[in-house]
């Protein structure tokens, strides 16, 4: 049977992000990368907010950076008709392309890190319709870490 990642809500997973140090995510991230980065991914169309995205039709890239073979891992999410699904083929010409280094992205995510200030420092790089990119964030439920 495969590794599963335990079923975490939302909510503790981004109290576990803010907690861990920045060596603990990437210790991680070094052993089971697919694992979280695919159950993120997988979990994004439970998260969308239909009613913030009225009339959106964009394919959203992410490319996260830094793999230990020097590539990056894509994934697709295809806004349309008041869904979000994981795109299962890669759409040649996403309308918002996010590149970002892993341990950013899990901060960034998990309402840990703010979108504009990694984009201002250069760890958010941004590529396509720049006002759909910032309001990319607000069509989604953010976790909050309590505590």
């Amino acid at each position: 049977m495969p590794d599963e990642i335990p079923v975490i809500d939302p909510d503790q997973f981004a109290a576990l992000i803010r907690n861990a140090s920045d060596e603990q995510l990437q210790e991680g991230l070094a052993t089971n990368r697919e694992l979280i980065l695919g159950e993120i991914f997988r979990r994004f169309p439970d998260r969308f907010e239909p009613s913030r995205a009225p009339n959106v039709d964009a394919v959203i890239e992410w490319r996260i950076t830094d793999r230990p073979d020097g590539g990056q891992d894509v994934y697709q999410l295809v806004i349309r008709s008041g869904t979000c699904t994981l795109a299962e083929d890669q759409h040649p010409d996403p309308r918002v392309v996010y590149e970002i280094r892993p341990l950013d992205f899990l901060k960034l995510i998990s309402g840990n890190a703010s979108g504009p200030q990694l984009f201002l420092i250069g760890r958010l790089k941004i590529r396509g319709d720049l006002f759909l990119a910032a309001r990319v964030q607000s069509m989604f439920k953010v976790p909050r870490a309590s505590g």
